[in-house]
């Protein structure tokens, strides 16, 4: 089996699949570290990548050179390349503007109309300053810069491009950040204004998924007329440490509908793994996103007790799960510790493991060594 066979042979539960020797990414700034720590020889990222940008271990969707790509991960610690991320935009697709940069940070308007300030050095999530939308009124304008001539939404060459990828041989994903019904209203809100609104303004949210709903029907029926996708993913990041950020009440009023017409949406075109981005502890969350048609979670942090959900939820398609602190602590034992768990959920079939998001840039070398050789071996 490629890459692709496999991937879709676990997922759906397949007995006799190798499983996949996965890692999703990294940040940049830890090859930095490693090298000039002297564990490897290597170009650094290049020049316009920051310590705080995501590096994914994929393969480019097309041929053009996509600068956030690995190419030191996949061959040196032989691993097959993550599920590739196809291209997509649900911008207005507003031009960035740099308000002030220096050799620390950036400030920007990006293509959202979001202000957003990103620091260079060490690691951080971007800091909003300002959201585009804060009231109905601000959305109804809004609204107004999208189009429906989704042509400039794909790839050049796209009809080339996707004849090239039905004969591929590894998977590749459509979706994710920022696109969720949880998400979306987020990214254009903020958290706080987007939780005030279950109360102040529920109108507002319900507009924004109903928009974002058709846009991406209408979109992405493009893509999956003429692409067979192997994964869809659903971003939605809401919960943390301690469980969701919304009540059960509030997930069905506001999400459940949407995520109804938009599962049915995708097996129409015959998609099979609708798996849903979110950090945190998501227990609670799974039997609503199961309800709706979802059939997995990504990256399974490790906040989760994923031996209790495995036996919970039999048929959940899980990826990630794989503890990060195990590459920070000087502490062997908790590498065998944390792979023992992970053994006994692979052999019940359903689950790809790797470390639960992305390697943090305070991973010890040499424990990501010892991890990665010994989880390559339990594959095997």
């Amino acid at each position: 089996m490629n890459s692709r066979e496999r991937f879709n042979a676990i997922l759906n539960f397949e007995n006799g699949a190798e499983n996949l020797k996965y890692e999703y990414g990294y940040w940049a700034g830890l090859l930095r570290k490693w090298n000039k720590q002297n564990f490897i020889n290597i170009d650094n990222p290049p020049e316009g990548i920051n310590d705080t940008d995501l590096i994914r271990i994929s393969l480019p969707v097309s041929q053009k050179k996509e600068k956030n790509l690995d190419k030191f991960f996949l061959d040196y610690f032989n691993l097959d390349p993550y599920p590739s991320k196809f291209p997509f935009d649900f911008s207005p697709l507003l031009p960035e503007k740099i308000i002030e940069e220096n050799h620390e940070f950036k400030i920007i308007k990006d293509s959202y109309g979001a202000t957003q300030k990103t620091i260079k050095v060490g690691t951080s999530v971007p800091m909003v300053m300002e959201y585009p939308i804060k009231t109905t009124e601000d959305f109804n304008s809004y609204k107004e810069l999208y189009d429906r001539d989704f042509k400039k939404r794909l790839p050049k060459n796209w009809n080339d491009l996707a004849t090239q990828l039905n004969s591929r041989d590894f998977p590749i994903r459509l979706g994710g950040n920022p696109f969720g019904f949880c998400g979306m209203p987020r990214h254009l809100m903020g958290d706080v204004n987007y939780m005030l609104s279950f109360y102040d303004n529920p109108g507002l949210i319900k507009d924004i998924n109903d928009f974002y709903l058709e846009f991406a029907m209408e979109y992405w029926s493009e893509i999956l007329s003429k692409v067979e996708i192997d994964w869809v993913m659903i971003w939605e990041d809401m919960a943390f440490k301690t469980g969701s950020f919304i009540s059960k009440e509030s997930f069905k009023e506001f999400l459940t509908p949407y995520y109804l017409k938009f599962v049915d949406f995708l097996k129409q075109f015959g998609v099979k793994n609708i798996i849903v981005d979110c950090d945190g502890l998501v227990g609670e969350l799974i039997p609503l996103w199961l309800e709706t048609g979802v059939t997995g979670i990504f990256p399974m942090e490790a906040v989760n007790d994923l031996i209790k959900i495995r036996e919970n939820f039999p048929k959940l398609q899980m990826l990630g799960g794989v503890d990060k602190r195990i590459l920070i602590k000087n502490d062997q034992r908790s590498i065998d510790k944390e792979l023992e768990k992970i053994s006994s959920i692979i052999k019940a079939g359903g689950f790809i493991p790797h470390i639960d998001h992305s390697i943090p840039m305070d991973a010890d070398w040499h424990l990501f060594n010892e991890y990665r050789e010994k989880l390559n071996n339990l594959i095997a």
